[in-house]
């Protein structure tokens, strides 16, 4: 059956183009292996299908009863075609991924609500946690995490990275003396991330890095609490650009030291090794980094 129907399309297309060397031409085969597969077909129906000449090509009675259903078969075909890339496009089942509850107000999670959009059929949970969760344990299929990474068996590829500001309120500046040098801070409080050793590194072009190590009376296991902490008055802090331009902007938020830079924190996406390439969470990544 296999060899009728690639004959039948190949006869189809001839009688389209009205010649064996129109159809080669098209298919990117030889006239020869066209004619021959026509040959072929005719002998297993036992039916000529073309009268052949040596100017033009004409369709038997049989040929044209054939002709009509190799077209049918051929639409049939197309449809079927269009139906699966149509589907391949729009994803459908599960998917699971986790990231930084940091992210929660970022970019990045905007364009993971513009995904869902594009994939309503698609079944997206999100974990937004900061602790670290077994892909593998938990049935995650894509991860997003900061930092450098440790070595495992996971597939990883660096998507970004977040940039940081060093802030602190107006309120709690007006009780201080404004700072000229990194170290000015070290007597400063600050509200500390629980993740994060008690100190940051500034720097300026030109100039060494400054370890600034500090003191601190608060300290909270969640970036969006350390910004908030930060916005009533409790210390400096270095939490996301995007969570602070809103307070940059209104004044209720002050940026110190814009000479020195916080260096950004990479961001990667983790997978598991065996996740196929066309898989939901590989078109998320894509989608993610395009």
């Amino acid at each position: 059956m296999i060899d009728e129907l690639r004959a039948m399309a190949l006869f189809a297309e001839t009688i389209k183009q009205g010649s064996f060397r129109g159809a080669a031409k098209v298919l990117n085969l030889s006239p020869s292996v066209v004619s021959y597969q026509i040959s072929q077909l005719e002998q297993r129906l036992g039916s000529a299908l073309i009268y052949r000449s040596t100017r033009k090509l004409s369709l038997t009675h049989e040929g044209e009863v054939l002709y009509q259903h190799a077209l049918k078969m051929l639409d049939c075909a197309q449809q079927g075609l269009s139906k699966v890339t149509a589907n391949a496009q729009q994803l459908t089942g599960k998917l699971t991924i986790t990231l930084l509850a940091a992210l929660i107000r970022s970019p990045l999670n905007q364009k993971i609500a513009q995904f869902c959009q594009r994939h309503p059929r698609l079944k997206l949970n999100i974990i937004y946690t900061d602790s670290t969760q077994d892909l593998i344990a938990n049935g995650i299929d894509l991860a997003i995490r900061s930092g450098e990474l440790p070595d495992s068996a996971l597939k990883a590829r660096r998507i970004g990275q977040i940039e940081r500001k060093l802030v602190c309120s107006k309120g709690y500046l007006a009780t201080k003396t404004k700072p000229k040098h990194p170290q000015d801070l070290a007597s400063w409080q600050w509200v500390k991330l629980a993740m994060l050793p008690a100190a940051r590194t500034l720097v300026k072009p030109g100039r060494e890095p400054e370890l600034v190590q500090f003191e601190s009376n608060v300290s909270v296991n969640n970036v969006e609490a350390m910004h908030q902490m930060t916005v009533f008055g409790l210390g400096v802090s270095t939490p996301s650009d995007f969570l602070v331009k809103a307070g940059l902007n209104d004044g209720s938020l002050v940026e110190l030291l814009p000479d020195w830079q916080v260096p950004p924190v990479p961001l990667h996406a983790i997978w598991p090794a065996n996740v196929a390439q066309g898989s939901n969470a590989r078109r998320l990544l894509e989608f993610l980094v395009a």
